[in-house]
């Protein structure tokens, strides 16, 4: 029982945590956004909000899959060669590159989508944002980082 609710929360915190977050972002600072960036037309306004709001929750989706398989494959491999040995180095390069990227990503778009990133005290909106965003990524880190130790 112990097990599935640390799977549970696993999952919860990576990746349904970070595109909930990217939603909830667009929806409290989409007139922030609006007002910076967006212009429809020709110059590709809705090239950013797609990227944003579809592809690179789509790719985070990709990635948990890929993460976890990297957890069981690092935990085969503890299993059946000695602990500290070269398995453990060799899936954490992996590991980190995945996490970095899909770090990268979220924080991308959350921050493309608060629109005034640089004025969190201007807009509350953009501040409630920032702290979902910086809960997310610090979970998510905490994850890794414990991934890595394991």
């Amino acid at each position: 029982m112990l097990e599935l609710r640390k799977n549970l929360i696993s999952c919860l915190i990576f990746p349904i945590a970070p595109v909930a977050v990217i939603y909830l972002t667009f929806s409290l600072c989409s007139d922030i956004w609006m007002e910076s960036f967006y212009t429809p037309g020709e110059d590709g306004g809705e090239v950013e909000l797609t990227l944003t709001l579809y592809i690179f929750p789509l790719l985070l989706i990709i990635f948990a899959p890929l993460l976890a398989g990297l957890t069981a494959l690092t935990r085969w491999g503890a299993r059946r060669f000695e602990p500290g040995a070269w398995w453990r180095w060799l899936m954490a390069i992996p590991r980190v590159a995945l996490a970095a990227v899909a770090l990268f990503l979220f924080v991308l778009s959350s921050g493309f989508l608060m629109g005034d990133v640089l004025g969190p005290f201007r807009h509350w909106q953009v501040a409630c944002a920032w702290v979902a965003c910086a809960a997310s990524a610090g979970a998510f880190v905490f994850q890794q980082c414990s991934r890595l130790k394991e």
